[in-house]
């Protein structure tokens, strides 16, 4: 198929403005939410604050935080020129998520043609997991960005010998380590590129500039164990099952969470896609169709990454999806290399590509319409304190995944968290790091209310119902309150419980 360059550049802007116009939806429309909170709070504190919270050792060979600093260096400088509000943040992703776009079309083309790399793009730019992450403020865009770039560069200087070409990907693949640790679980795969074509010039330069990353990765390298330590006693995710790599697929696809009622068909659209492209994929390699290594490559990258990270992860728990974008970008080229280069029936080809877009339909419905998404329950909340808390009253918020999106949008409320137990899986908020965000915590329930006479409670409705689930009447606080309180009001705003208190006469 040949498209002319003019028709190429007006189908891929086509492609870049519905990118933009999904992605504003879901920035707009989604939740602000504590990690969000804590990315602009940290960042907006400066460099040498971001140094100390990712660095300074609460307690022997354990950093403050487990993420280096690249992304939070890069949002400080971005809010200094547009601002720290929620969507001027959330901006600097969605052009990240566009640089994404922009770099698997680059790497399709090189790899494959242009039509390919038309389609591969328009994968990037529809399917609901990269839509909901590359509108996040958090540094997993950036990762993304970093390693589609680096493979983009790998690809380049194994074809052309150019030691520009390695150098950026030395430099690439260094940033992306410098962006978050889990890059090198995608990294790997990369680099063993040359040792599967058993292309011994492409294994020494591959060396060469994977050298090159590490000496420029270096002076975070040597924190490391530190931060390794941190994860292994203080992280909140557990050793993922099995049932992970179904969710995978899931991601790839109709993305998740997703209603009970849409699970059965989304999995279905799941599996029968996914074996559809393994099926052509292994026929391509069986008739040795023209450029079916470079099929099996891109399969090669989409599920060896998440599947290295889940072998890892089953001794030390490190499994984040959001970490996998990158791989789900090799996805999309892979499909586009299932459709436009195999031998996949007409009918099957139209079918797959029906069952796809109910998929993505679904996926991007869930992002717009449902739980997270939509009028932000903590912004009422906050709206609604600051419009009746009284002098001498006190905001206690039951964890700080409530109080720190509270705590941006108004320092100035009387508010304190009961902070998580020292050394439990949810003890992520170190003592340096609260130290520098200027938070206010307290140790339990008595301390944090103290003798307020009146007690504004906020509370997760989930975290009330793990304690019903487990026999218990209601939340441990809440019983607190309500044994040494008389309750007055009790609201909900969405999935956040608001409660006012008055202490017994």
């Amino acid at each position: 198929m040949v498209i002319t360059k003019k028709r190429t550049t007006l189908l891929f802007i086509l492609i870049i403005l519905l990118a933009i116009l999904l992605r504003c939806g879901a920035m707009v429309n989604r939740t602000f939410w504590y990690d969000e909170a804590f990315s602009i709070l940290i960042s907006e504190k400066g460099p040498q604050a971001i140094l100390a919270g990712t660095l300074t050792m609460d307690e022997p060979s354990v950093t403050a935080d487990i993420h280096p600093p690249t992304y939070y260096f890069l949002l400080d400088g971005w809010m200094h020129l547009f601002g720290s509000s929620i969507l001027a943040a959330r901006i600097l992703s969605l052009l990240l998520g566009i640089g994404i776009l922009v770099n698997i079309f680059l790497l399709t083309r090189e790899l494959l043609g242009v039509p390919f790399a038309l389609l591969a793009s328009l994968g990037v730019a529809v399917f609901p997991f990269q839509v909901q992450f590359a509108t996040e403020i958090r540094m997993y865009a950036l990762l993304t960005f970093f390693l589609t770039l680096a493979t983009f560069a790998f690809i380049k200087g194994m074809r052309t010998q150019s030691w520009k070409w390695w150098g950026l990907f030395a430099f690439s693949a260094a940033l992306a380590q410098y962006t978050q640790n889990l890059a090198a679980f995608y990294l790997i795969p990369l680099a063993l590129t040359g040792l599967f074509k058993r292309d011994w010039k492409l294994v020494r330069n591959t060396v060469l500039a994977g050298l090159g990353a590490v000496i420029l990765y270096i002076p975070w390298l040597v924190h490391l164990p530190a931060q390794f330590a941190k994860i292994q006693h203080h992280y909140w995710i557990e050793r993922p099952t099995l049932v992970v790599l179904i969710n995978l697929m899931l991601r790839y696809t109709a993305n998740l969470p997703l209603p009970d009622q849409w699970m059965l068909p989304s999995l279905f659209i799941a599996f029968l896609s996914v074996t559809l492209a393994a099926l052509q994929t292994f026929l391509a390699y069986r008739q040795k169709l023209p450029g079916y290594k470079i099929g099996m490559w891109l399969a090669w990258l989409s599920f060896a990454p998440p599947l290295f990270l889940w072998l890892f992860s089953q001794w030390t728990p490190v499994y984040v999806e959001r970490a996998l974008l990158a791989s789900q970008a090799a996805f999309c080229a892979w499909l586009a290399w299932v459709f436009l280069r195999t031998s996949m029936p007409r009918v099957v080809q139209w079918g797959m590509t029906l069952i796809l877009a109910v998929g993505i339909g679904l996926g991007l419905s869930q992002l717009f319409t449902n739980d997270g998404y939509g009028i932000d329950p903590l912004k009422k909340v906050e709206t609604i304190l600051t419009a009746e808390v009284r002098p001498g009253d006190e905001v206690v918020h039951s964890n700080k995944l409530t109080y720190l999106p509270l705590f941006y949008y108004d320092p100035t409320l009387p508010m304190t968290f009961i902070g998580d137990d020292p050394g439990g899986s949810t003890d992520t908020l170190s003592k340096a790091t609260r130290k520098i965000l200027e938070v206010n915590d307290a140790p339990d329930i008595a301390s944090a209310v103290g003798d307020a006479e009146r007690v504004w409670f906020v509370i997760y409705q989930e975290s009330v119902d793990e304690y019903v689930d487990a026999g218990y009447a209601t939340h441990a606080h809440l019983q607190y309150l309500n044994d040494h309180y008389e309750q007055v009001s009790q609201s909900t705003y969405g999935d956040v419980l608001l409660y006012l208190f008055e202490r017994k006469q």
